[in-house]
């Protein structure tokens, strides 16, 4: 990002997706409910014009996430939070992701409010 460009952050905290990701098969025939918090740092539009064409909308960015992590099984939450950081470079007005991944049952012997990921990637 240029140093004389304005930015801002977009945060999308607890978007939950039901998927059929893991290293199980139970994990991959009965699915579960994940959680994703981003954080979209992006180049901040220089009108000041209050028109949805002049910014990045964050449900473009939802429905990107949702179609890339529903889309296909993966074993690994690294995998699926690095895919979906990939599919965010479609944006060009975004110049860095954050993305925290977290299984919120996760099939192991011990009580945990989630497991996950977090991961990050500039553009």
């Amino acid at each position: 990002m240029n140093p004389h460009q304005e930015a801002y952050k977009i945060n999308i905290k607890g978007l939950r997706l039901f998927a059929y990701h893991g290293v199980h098969p139970e994990e991959n025939k009965l699915g579960q409910e994940f959680e994703i918090d981003l954080i979209l740092s992006v180049v901040r539009p220089s009108t000041k014009d209050d028109h949805l064409d002049q910014v990045l909308s964050y449900w473009d960015a939802m429905k990107t996430v949702k179609t890339v992590f529903t889309g296909k099984t993966f074993k690994l939450l690294e995998n699926a939070a690095q895919t979906i950081l990939d599919s965010l470079s479609e944006y060009p007005q975004i110049k860095h992701a954050e993305i925290n991944l977290k299984k919120l049952t996760p099939p192991i012997p011990v009580s945990v409010d989630f497991v996950g990921v977090i991961m990050e990637k500039t553009y």
